[in-house]
């Protein structure tokens, strides 16, 4: 894990995002995250690998605490996407520390019953321009393997470009092996 001590400051909990809010996940959230991953694990099931086997209250839990350990190391910053003034959970979202000094990747998953409604470019946007915030951020990268055409449409929407293809070994049964960077660098 890469050492994030050099984080001055975390993100916001919230995020304004029409139509959607990004917030930071809580402990609260276990049984409506443990419906969301459930309902949507045969859409995730090729491209997760976390995805593999049915959401518990023990793993959410696990996930959630771990999420909340990780927001206050400034390691990962958890988020849910949901509506304005509904608790339903329409995805999550997050910013990873995990690339060295300067620089976040961007993750995110959608609820199978509100894909094709552009929240993962929405929330990715908001996360791109909330983490260019952050001191000391200067590029945000997406990760996504080639076959993943639905999450490669994200970055490409949003003005990343095509940084490079790396080979390794596929992770989740829809994978190729070919992992796309993303990056997005903002002018000078």
């Amino acid at each position: 894990m890469i050492d994030a001590a050099w984080f001055l400051e975390a993100p916001p909990a919230e995020i304004s995002a029409a139509p959607v809010i990004l917030r930071r996940s809580s402990r609260a959230d276990t049984d409506a995250l443990v419906e969301a991953v459930n309902a949507s694990l045969e859409h995730l099931r090729p491209w997760m690998l976390w995805a593999q086997v049915a959401a518990t209250t023990e793993s959410i839990g696990s996930f959630l605490a771990g999420a909340d350990a990780s927001w206050d190391a400034r390691t990962e910053f958890q988020y849910l996407i949901t509506e304005a003034g509904s608790p339903t959970i329409l995805g999550c979202c997050g910013l990873h520390a995990r690339l060295g000094i300067g620089a976040l990747e961007i993750g995110y998953w959608v609820h199978v019953g509100h894909v094709r409604r552009g929240l993962a470019s929405t929330a990715a946007g908001a996360l791109t321009s909330a983490g260019l915030r952050l001191p000391g951020m200067s590029r945000m990268e997406i990760h996504c393997d080639a076959a993943n055409r639905a999450s490669a449409g994200v970055p490409r929407r949003l003005g990343y470009r095509l940084d490079r293809i790396e080979n390794r070994p596929p992770t989740a049964p829809g994978e190729t092996g070919a992992l796309l960077i993303w990056v997005y660098e903002p002018p000078a």
